[in-house]
């Protein structure tokens, strides 16, 4: 047995065990660092910290301190890759030529007009985008924006907040909430979009999808919600697709595929996004806990919670099914809210244990693994992996090189040495004679033109010497105005 943090670059290991305590081992999980997971060391930052490593199918960076909490088990890369395989092959039976949109949320086709029930026109629509960091959340809020949006911040805090309006619809205002790996409140970022969406209430979610754990949370708030994968021409070029139709039957929500960079899609999901909006059509229930793994532990449990404080959840005006999964993960700001007395307590406490006793992990841990057991289903059934494209395999070339452990601070100091002999030599000198000129040029033209306007020669020689001293950046003779003899 051993740590994370003691792995070689490319060495494979199965996760045995997560260490850390309260909301940073929450963190842990919520990232997918979730027992019997397969992870491999991508590579070291040139000083050793922090570490890259891939799991689950993405990149994820800790800090070797965060890898040294986590017990793995050595294995080599066969084992991982025959588990994946064997699971990819088990559900995915044909594969589309495109990425069709079904109708879901569009008027027409699953939308009854018989029983209609529109929010009151002239009703500000509010949408929260929501998705994890360097997703393309920032470019698609542009996309729907445009210039008309403001910055400012979220009370009581020092986190951005940024606020606009969608292009065409002045009746819209959407808010770009930072992005966060989960609702669970470890950073100060997953707080303020937690209590925007629970106390706001937006009136729909825009989802841009890096990976679907935050979405499955998402979902369980109950609040009209569509999902945007983006990068989808990526995806189509480098041989991968997405069978859309059959992701938004399972999760019961509008999925959209768009590009933010190419303004693709754009159009398709604010339509969707402001039909949902405005009709209110919430996601289809999902019960992400299948009754039957292992035993429906976890099942039973997250359903004998949810019939306990039913009546506690809707008086805080909270989503019954999320306060029952932050329950179980132990928020405590969810059990403060909910105001559950000693004997509700001891039995979620008996309902909680039981859960463990019979799952094998504990309660964290059973909940994270629960719902990236639904999302490897998922994919499973939805999502060809595309091949590595050759821009990411060339970057990926010369990020080794640029990055690696020997290479990168000679290489770091050569460029920087670059940056000097090129400011200072080979390109300083010609463009302080350009500048020089330039000025001289601005000042003969001023002044000229003060002349032929008839403009006293005061006001000529002031700004003729303004431009100068622009140019050569003279300041003030530094005058000691306390005389040392004074008194």
């Amino acid at each position: 047995m051993s740590t994370l943090d003691k792995l070689e670059i490319g060495q494979s290991a199965r996760i045995k065990a997560v260490g850390g305590e309260g909301q940073r081992r929450q963190h842990f999980l919520d990232m997918g660092l979730i027992p019997d997971a397969f992870i491999k060391i991508v590579k070291y930052a040139p000083l050793g910290d922090p570490m890259e490593v891939m799991i689950h199918g993405y990149a994820l960076t800790l800090r070797k301190a965060d890898a040294a909490l986590i017990e793995v088990e050595a294995c080599d890369d066969t084992q991982s890759e025959e588990k994946d395989s064997n699971l990819d092959q088990l559900y995915i039976t044909s594969l589309p030529d495109h990425n069709a949109h079904p109708g879901l949320g569009e008027e027409g086709i699953y939308h009854d007009k018989t029983h209609e029930t529109p929010l009151p026109k002239g009703t500000k629509l509010t949408f929260a985008l929501a998705g994890q960091q360097n997703c393309g959340k920032t470019t698609l809020f542009n996309q729907l924006t445009g210039a008309n949006q403001h910055v400012g911040n979220f009370p009581g805090v020092t986190v951005d907040r940024k606020d606009g309006v969608i292009k065409g619809h002045p009746e819209t205002s959407v808010t770009d909430l930072p992005g966060i790996y989960s609702l669970s409140p470890y950073t100060s970022e997953e707080i303020v979009s937690r209590e925007f969406i629970i106390k706001e209430k937006p009136k729909a979610i825009i989802n841009i999808v890096a990976a679907l754990y935050l979405t499955m949370q998402l979902m369980e708030l109950g609040t009209p919600m569509v999902l945007a994968l983006n990068m989808m021409d990526e995806v189509r070029n480098n041989g991968g697709s997405i069978l859309v139709n059959e992701m938004e039957q399972i999760l019961g929500l509008p999925v959209v595929p768009i590009s933010a960079a190419k303004n693709e899609g754009i159009n398709e999901l604010v339509d969707h996004a402001i039909h949902i909006a405005k009709y209110q059509e919430a996601p289809v229930r999902q019960d992400f806990c299948d009754k039957d793994d292992h035993g429906g532990a976890v099942h039973r449990c997250l359903h004998s919670i949810m019939h306990l404080i039913e009546d506690h959840a809707q008086r805080a005006d909270i989503p019954v099914r999320f306060a029952a999964s932050k329950l179980i993960e132990g928020d405590a700001v969810v059990m403060e809210a909910l105001k559950l007395s000693q004997n509700e307590k001891e039995t979620l406490e008996h309902l909680i244990l039981q859960m463990e006793e019979e799952r094998g992990l504990d309660r964290a841990a059973a909940m994270a693994e629960m719902r990236f057991a639904f999302i490897k289903r998922l994919c499973d059934k939805t999502v060809v992996k595309p091949k590595e494209s050759k821009e990411y395999q060339r970057s990926r070339k010369i990020d080794k090189i640029l990055t690696g452990k020997w290479t990168a601070i000679p290489i770091f100091i050569l460029v920087m040495m670059g940056i000097i002999w090129l400011s200072i030599d080979a390109l300083g000198a010609p463009l302080q004679d350009w500048l020089d000129q330039g000025i001289s040029w601005l000042a003969g033209v001023t002044g000229n033109a003060l002349a032929g306007w008839n403009v006293s020669p005061a006001v000529q020689s002031l700004v003729v010497h303004a431009i100068h001293i622009a140019k050569y950046q003279e300041a003030p003779v530094r005058q000691d105005f306390c005389d040392k003899d004074d008194h």
